[in-house]
């Protein structure tokens, strides 16, 4: 990808995390960049952006971005700014000219020579094609490697260039194949999240123009009970619709495809009544998952538990298992998929993250041919920590420094932790268990040794770190 459009998103990114002046000695320390070449960049990025967003550049304060907050957003820009890269254009033309352009055609196409073209696709192979499993031919170019992948790949870049706004399939109609996604809400009285049905709508495009193509995927249907899906039907129905309006023709495996794609979009019911949701606790039951779910929240409670195991959580843990096994249904996707979560969560939510990965490791010694990667120690992370049900306890923080930095601990951690904490910072002569015991105190929290038999002693540093307030998070989940 261009190196130049990468640099240009990080900047941007890393500009809108705070509204206040960046040094340059900082954004070189974190882009790996000099300050001429920050200078360069913005002067290239404002010609680039809309009238709302102003990069400021002050020699002796830094780069700062004004942007007003309710207009448009730095991820739009950076989507446009993706469009009118190299990349993106030489994909696109791969994509819409499947197979038709020679090597000095698509040269031409892309106003660039034979020779930089030729060098660019050696560049593309062992880069950016690379994690998808994915090359691209050189005598007549074309995408070449799974299917799958092929989509796969193509349905994270348009989705990527056309986030918000806009639709790069010039042959298919946009709100046809929306419409025909809203019958399906309507019929099965669920609705899709905003984002996940337009990102359904390009899946659908996607494999309608490589169908059109003759490019299948070959799916096996024994591997997962396809007819009991809620999609199954549904489905079925809407390639019925799409037949009528194009000459394209739907084989089984791309059905199963199609079904396992819409199952793994994010839906709800509707209405939210607890009928709706009763109902499909019933019909879980009588899945495969069953099983697996009861075994896994047996392990899940033996490290939480104080877990908040409602109706709504317990639906969640059934969702995700019957989403693990499509997954494992169709294992080239699962391949190469990817969670744009996992660096940040195996970053801010280590402790639970590693939890998930023990309780994993044990479920699969019960179902060992049932596999599962990081993106889906992901999901289990992100669902457990919304779940967690904290006990309200009373903490007694003991700093030995001076009233200051004592009470901005406190506040920090309060900050932090939230409500279900109430620490205490008076002052005492002492510290032991008969004190403790006549100010109910649940724990204490100190940044030296405290010798204690009845309560525990959290040990933090003098300003706690993330690793400090996992810690005293942990205390009430006990």
């Amino acid at each position: 990808m261009d190196k130049d459009f990468k640099l240009a998103s990080q900047l941007l990114t890393l500009l809108d995390t705070e509204k206040r002046w960046f040094t340059l000695a900082e954004i070189e320390k974190k882009l790996g960049i000099s300050d001429k070449t920050i200078r360069k960049m913005v002067e290239e990025i404002s010609k680039q952006l809309p009238p709302s967003i102003i990069i400021e550049v002050f020699r002796g304060k830094g780069v700062l971005l004004q942007r007003d907050g309710h207009s448009t957003t730095i991820s739009e820009v950076i989507s446009i700014m993706f469009r009118q890269t190299t990349f993106y254009r030489l994909m696109h033309l791969l994509f819409t000219k499947e197979g038709q352009l020679t090597l000095e055609e698509l040269a031409d196409a892309m106003f660039m020579s034979t020779s930089s073209l030729k060098k660019l696709i050696i560049q593309l192979n062992n880069n950016d094609l690379k994690p998808y499993n994915l090359r691209i031919s050189h005598a007549s170019p074309t995408v070449k490697g799974n299917e799958i992948h092929i989509r796969y790949f193509y349905w994270k870049l348009y989705c990527d260039a056309y986030d918000f706004t806009g639709w790069p399939f010039a042959r298919i109609d946009f709100t046809f194949i929306n419409q025909l996604i809203t019958t399906i809400e309507s019929e099965e009285n669920i609705i899709f999240f905003i984002n996940s049905k337009r990102r359904l709508t390009f899946l659908v495009a996607i494999v309608l123009e490589r169908i059109h193509s003759e490019r299948y995927v070959n799916i096996t249907d024994n591997h997962y009970p396809w007819e009991r899906g809620i999609f199954y039907r549904p489905v079925s129905n809407f390639a019925k619709s799409l037949e009528k309006m194009t000459t394209v023709t739907w084989t089984k495996s791309e059905l199963l495809f199609m079904q396992s794609m819409f199952s793994l979009s994010q839906y709800n019911y509707y209405d939210g009544t607890n009928s709706a949701r009763s109902k499909e606790v019933e019909l879980r039951k009588s899945k495969e998952e069953f099983l697996m779910v009861n075994q896994f929240l047996a392990l899940l409670l033996r490290h939480y538990p104080n877990l908040d195991m409602k109706e709504r959580f317990v639906l969640e843990v059934y969702e995700f298992f019957d989403k693990l096994l499509i997954d494992n249904a169709i294992p080239e996707w699962m391949a190469i998929s990817k969670n744009n979560l996992t660096e940040y969560v195996q970053k801010e939510c280590l402790q639970i993250y590693q939890e998930m990965q023990a309780c994993m490791q044990m479920w699969t010694a019960l179902h060992p041919s049932v596999i599962y990667n990081d993106s889906h120690l992901v999901k289990l992370t992100l669902l457990v920590s919304s779940s967690l049900r904290y006990k309200s306890k009373k903490a007694f923080l003991v700093i030995g420094e001076e009233f200051s930095i004592r009470h901005y601990v406190a506040k920090l951690i309060k900050k932090e932790i939230g409500d279900d904490l109430i620490v205490n910072t008076s002052i005492m002569k002492e510290l032991t268990d008969d004190i403790v015991k006549q100010h109910e105190i649940d724990f204490v929290i100190s940044n030296f040794p405290i010798a204690l038999s009845d309560v525990p002693v959290v040990i933090i540093s003098t300003i706690p770190t993330k690793k400090d307030l996992e810690n005293i998070r942990k205390e009430l989940l006990l």
